[in-house]
């Protein structure tokens, strides 16, 4: 009859293994505990590293995070955990122009989100309503004109008739540090530009 002997080196070996295999469980059921509470702060610290190495969002760039309500502002900077924004308005609610508040979002939620990243320079418009009775074909060059004098890059100006009114419409680049509206700016200016100019043809 056979008989196993067990030497007490091997019994060390196994109870060791044992332990060892103990503290890694203990390990493995700390770290899923400590990640389930700090899951987010490590989500974002990761997105963070993330932004930082890609390099898409970054200081003095514009976003726009489309959420309900829409998030937009320009980036002032990464941290660890948020990233912080200056807010801008969108729509017609303050279009383009920073509301004075400051908007700190988890780099997670930047992350989770679809961003619309701007560039350097952003696309804008501006519209401005005139009389038929009023209009005259030089109000074209007189919006072209009002966008450059405001210190803009002119893409397109165009006109187009809707009922007893027509529509001079101007494209135009502008620097997203912009701290005003811009198109009140143009819009003053054109008008100006309208009425002198109807002034000078009644003289």
């Amino acid at each position: 009859m056979k008989t196993s002997i067990c030497t007490p080196s091997k019994s060390i070996s196994v109870a060791t293994l044992d332990i060892y295999s103990f503290q890694l469980l203990v390990t493995l059921v700390s770290a899923l505990g400590v990640s389930f509470v700090l899951k987010d702060y490590v989500a974002s610290a990761i997105a963070g590293l993330i932004f930082r190495k890609v390099k898409h969002i970054r200081p003095n760039t514009r976003i726009k995070v489309m959420v309900n309500p829409v998030i937009k502002g320009d980036v002032v900077d990464i941290g660890w955990f948020r990233t912080t924004l200056k807010e801008v308005g969108d729509g017609e609610r303050l279009p383009s122009v920073h509301t004075g508040r400051i908007l700190k979002l988890p780099n997670f939620f930047l992350f989770n989100n679809p961003l619309v990243i701007y560039g350097e320079t952003i696309t804008d418009e501006v519209v401005a309503y005139i009389e038929a009775k009023r209009f005259n074909p030089s109000c074209i060059e007189l919006m072209r004109k009002a966008i450059e004098e405001e210190g803009h890059k002119v893409v397109e100006v165009g006109v187009f008739q809707k009922e007893n009114y027509f529509i001079v419409h101007g494209i135009f680049e502008s620097d997203i540090s912009e701290m005003t509206d811009v198109r009140s700016k143009i819009l003053l200016n054109f008008f100006k530009k309208v009425e002198e100019a109807s002034k000078k043809a009644g003289s």
